[in-house]
């Protein structure tokens, strides 16, 4: 066998083992990712800002898509955390919502498609998180992945109310015994 065979034969065998190899992980990963869902209280995104009043519960707000790379890691990590979970759940009314999907959000001023929401919220990129006050009104997002640290973090500050008192830098500032 020449050498330019060979070579034209290893790069078939190396490509098809990358391919193979990444087909696995995919699998893999999706099978990770149906995990959060189940493990945080999910609702509509078109509840309304009636029925969010009444829970009395700030609402945490996912923007994602489903190609995103980052929406994929978070889910995989970050709403897998055990402490992430039980924040959620306790504290926040939970949505998540994909404004490339057909859906209207009823949020306080009214109904939007899930694509104008995001726009509205000012969304440029995926993923976005967002809180807004047991009334609905907006009290913060932050785009990008965030780690299990920085969510807990902005979770527990607005799910003690502490936004109401505090910025965020001071939040951050406190004992951990005043965190709670």
């Amino acid at each position: 066998m020449n050498k330019q065979t060979f070579t034209v034969l290893i790069i078939i065998i190396v490509g098809m083992l990358a391919i193979y190899g990444f087909k696995g992980q995919d699998n893999g990963a999706a099978e990770g990712l149906d995990e959060w869902r189940e493990k945080i209280t999910w609702t509509e995104p078109s509840i309304t800002g009636n029925q969010i009043a009444t829970g009395g519960k700030p609402v945490f707000l996912f923007v994602s898509t489903e190609w995103c790379t980052f929406c994929k890691k978070m889910k995989g990590s970050t709403f897998l955390d055990p402490g992430v979970q039980e924040l959620l759940n306790d504290r926040f009314v939970n949505i998540i919502m994909n404004p490339e999907t057909e859906g209207t959000a009823r949020f306080v001023e009214g109904d939007l498609s899930y694509a104008d929401l995001a726009i509205k919220l000012g969304v440029s990129g995926y993923p976005a998180t967002f809180f807004f006050s047991p009334e609905g009104q907006l009290i913060g997002g932050q785009p990008g992945y965030l780690d299990v640290d920085m969510f807990s973090d902005l979770a527990e500050y607005v799910g003690g109310g502490f936004y109401k008192d505090y910025k965020f830098n001071e939040f951050m500032k406190l004992p951990e015994t005043e965190r709670l």
